[in-house]
């Protein structure tokens, strides 16, 4: 099923985006939690357990900056956190796991005395050894299945979510993908507000290609990658009920998603100048991943439904 961006609001950024293949959608239904269930995992959150040192590290290896802190709502407000997907995986307590979702976590503990609940995709629960490996910081972290129910409820229970809603890896250099639709309903039905997340540095600290079959990364020795400064701006909160008065509106709700990852697209290309390393990985992504199929420029055609995932 080939797609292409959502909406008309940046017709111009879609034109220079190419055509790829979106993986299906799965059913939802085995990785449903229940209420209790929720609240157990909750019980298990320890971040002291999943590699605190991590966030010390970015802050002075990477010379984090942040920006956008007065963005964050008021403890009491759930808030659905929407990051772009910048992919690079991290080993941590002996698993592999994304970077983005370490850091932010560790991050809005930090500013905000609170930590989200990441959403992590069908794939890391599907396979039992795989879930096993992952576990323990899983548990640490407070991660739960993708889904809009799961999402709800733990709004519903005052908590915050953390989402990737590209569904898969952005392409380099920070080219955000079509937005899945799940988190603009699961923030509608829970009443909460969403705060989009532009994280900028991982696809130049550690290079990729992004190729049709996985991605290729360039892993420089444990503990050293690239030096390159990292930065995370938080973007003003928005109401996904005053864009979308009615949830069955699919051209509202498709216009909102595109609303949100252009801010965050925006943000993130504000931010190349003097960052040499972008131009590299720029380059070796047209280079080495531009097959004549795989970028066929898209046209802004009407935008894809999403129904089952988030």
């Amino acid at each position: 099923m080939i797609l292409a961006p959502y909406g008309l609001l940046m017709s111009g950024l879609a034109a220079r985006k190419p055509k790829y293949i979106r993986r299906r959608p799965q059913a939802p239904e085995p990785f449903q939690l229940d209420p209790s269930q929720l609240k157990a995992l909750r019980q298990r959150i320890d971040l002291s357990q999943a590699s605190p040192e991590f966030l010390e590290f970015v802050c002075e290896y990477h010379c984090l900056s942040v920006s956008g802190l007065e963005h964050l709502p008021r403890r009491g407000y759930p808030t659905v956190f929407v990051c772009n997907h910048t992919g690079t995986p991290l080993v941590a307590s002996s698993c592999v796991i994304p970077e983005t979702v370490l850091l932010l976590t560790h991050a809005l503990q930090h500013y905000r005395q609170r930590s989200p609940r990441p959403l992590m995709g069908f794939e890391c629960y599907q396979d039992e050894q795989t879930y096993l490996r992952h576990k323990e910081i899983f548990e640490a972290l407070g991660c739960v299945p993708c889904t809009i129910e799961n999402g709800v409820r733990i709004l519903d229970m005052g908590d915050d979510v953390l989402i990737y809603p590209e569904g898969e890896d952005s392409l380099p250099p920070y080219q955000t993908r079509p937005f899945f639709w799940g988190f603009a309903r699961m923030a509608w039905i829970a009443e909460a507000v969403i705060v989009p997340v532009a994280l900028i540095g991982p696809h130049e600290s550690r290079l990729r290609i992004d190729l049709d079959d996985g991605p290729i990364i360039f892993v420089t020795p444990i503990r050293a990658p690239n030096q390159t400064p990292y930065h995370l701006s938080f973007l003003p909160a928005l109401d996904v009920r005053s864009a979308v008065p009615d949830l069955e509106d699919r051209h509202s709700l498709s216009l909102f998603c595109e609303r949100v990852r252009h801010s965050i697209q925006v943000t993130l290309d504000s931010q190349f100048a003097d960052r040499p390393l972008v131009e590299v990985a720029r380059h070796l992504q047209q280079r080495h991943a531009n097959s004549p199929g795989r970028m066929m420029l898209a046209s802004p055609i009407s935008p894809a439904r999403d129904v089952t995932r988030p």
